[in-house]
């Protein structure tokens, strides 16, 4: 690209259809004959947060926490082979976020932009762009080139190009934010607590945008669009205005009392059902760290110990051992992550300080790298339950200890543990960095030795929008699960 984001964004400021004239928006809009958005958008949330036992399966269980190896599977189902590489669509994630119109939260969202925009009212829209940011960052992630710009507008909408997604995406997160401080003061009514994620509070809701934003704009600092398009977002980003404070930190509480799975706690389910167990890479990388975060992830074995099982164990080897061998002598998850109430976690404080991190020892924003690194491993700490200052000092000083010489692949590596069991960010942050290092499976189906960069597009678009969906498979160069996306080295 040679515009600039700067020229780019000016632009669109000037002309983007979405967003009303700064000057006729100077009082709230006194009356409306439309539906309020505050329960579409609190729907939103919750769905696109991704907390229902049935999506986190797909996006993390079966897909990026074996992919990234926090987990190792001992289920033998047919859509349990995820673990062995095998090739297949993942048409769930697709259709749960955007294609089912009655259910995905996408499209929810997208009305409650409609309906913001027609109430005048600039900070809930701005609030709920940024929300759409977010999950079009999930979609885009996992399959790569999709629609954004013509979404919910056309029957067949095209599919565009990563690229263009991901500097869409940096764009709306600088307007909204200049929405939300422009007209924070002028009277507007917010969400309030149909904002289950952050009740309204805009400063959350902007620290959030720009960690978001950096989470972005980081996972394209490989491209050749960067320097020109990317890197301005970063050197021009108010660190100040970043998440900075567990206080901060996105989460969705279950609702034990919910009418549906879908408003539980995901990992209560997953863990009664005993079909992951911890991996040996990550029993590897927490042993070597003397790290006490062990056991919190995991729940020691039958015998007491903690075991990490190597990924992709023939299914067959699974069945038969399964009972007697797999469950009793590998750990599953720790009881942190199966109570009731245990956080939903979208986007914490300690992986906003390990992303400044990273951007301060590349340079694209001032401070310590060794500082934010230090910041990040106890804002987990403390995340976890880990509150003794003299463990987390003990911590700092010993193999996790900040090391110049190899200060990338510490950030990537204790972002991976921070992660943890977000499976689907990790796996995005290990196609990126090669960091930290997947051992090889036990098994992988024929053909298929590495780890996948993708998944591949549901079969209901080449059926039913065929020739959109063949114009991003020729730019992409296939729809396998190793077609290269644009920020990991594709086009």
């Amino acid at each position: 690209m040679k515009t600039t984001f700067y020229t780019i964004l000016a632009a669109l400021l000037l002309v983007v259809g979405c967003t009303k004239d700064f000057e006729e928006l100077d009082k709230p809009k006194a009356t409306s004959n439309q539906i309020e958005p505050g329960p579409l958008f609190t729907r939103s949330l919750v769905t696109g947060s991704g907390i229902s036992v049935g999506i986190w399966q797909w996006m993390h269980q079966i897909s990026g926490s074996v992919y990234a190896q926090h987990f190792a599977n001992i289920q033998t189902g047919a859509n349990f082979t995820a673990d062995n590489y095998e090739p297949r669509a993942w048409n769930a994630v697709w259709d749960w976020y955007y294609a089912r119109s009655n259910f995905a939260p996408m499209h929810y969202n997208y009305h409650v932009i409609k309906l913001s925009q027609e109430l005048e009212n600039p900070i809930t829209e701005a609030v709920a762009r940024i929300w759409q940011v977010y999950m079009i960052q999930q979609l885009t992630d996992m399959y790569g080139d999709m629609p954004v710009f013509d979404a919910f507008e056309s029957i067949r909408p095209a599919f565009d190009h990563q690229k263009d997604i991901y500097l869409h995406m940096l764009i709306e997160i600088w307007i909204a934010i200049e929405m939300i401080e422009t007209y924070r003061a002028a009277g507007y009514t917010g969400f309030g607590q149909a904002d289950v994620l952050y009740q309204g509070n805009l400063d959350h809701w902007i620290s959030f945008a720009n960690t978001l934003g950096m989470r972005i704009a980081l996972r394209a600092s490989n491209t050749a669009e960067f320097d020109a398009a990317i890197r301005p977002f970063l050197e021009n980003i108010n660190i100040a205005q970043t998440i900075s404070s567990e206080q901060q930190t996105a989460r969705v509480i279950p609702d034990p009392d919910g009418p549906t799975y879908h408003v539980k706690n995901p990992l209560f389910f997953v863990h009664g059902w005993n079909e992951v167990r911890m991996s040996k890479t990550m029993y590897d990388i927490l042993t070597g760290l003397n790290d006490p975060r062990m056991m919190v992830f995991f729940a020691p074995n039958v015998n007491g110990e903690y075991a990490g099982l190597e990924n992709g164990q023939p299914h067959e080897v699974l069945s038969e051992g399964y009972h007697d061998y797999f469950r009793p002598n590998y750990c599953n998850i720790g009881e942190f992550f199966i109570l009731d109430d245990t956080p939903h976690f979208l986007l914490t404080y300690a992986e906003s300080s390990l992303l400044k991190a990273e951007a301060a020892h590349r340079g694209f924003i001032s401070g310590s790298a060794e500082a934010f690194y230090n910041e990040g491993i106890t804002a987990s700490f403390r995340q976890f339950g880990i509150t003794d200052q003299e463990i987390i000092d003990d911590y700092l000083e010993g193999p996790a200890k900040f090391n110049e010489s190899r200060a990338l692949e510490q950030i990537y590596e204790q972002r991976w543990l921070a992660l943890y069991p977000n499976g689907h960010e990790a796996w995005s942050l290990v196609r990126r960095t090669g960091h930290p290092e997947m051992q090889q499976p036990v098994y992988t189906f024929p053909g298929n030795d590495e780890m996948p960069r993708r998944k591949p597009y549901p079969s209901s678009e080449s059926q039913h929008n065929a020739d959109n969906y063949q114009a991003a498979v020729d730019r992409m160069g296939g729809d396998s699960q190793y077609t290269r996306m644009w920020w990991d080295g594709g086009n």
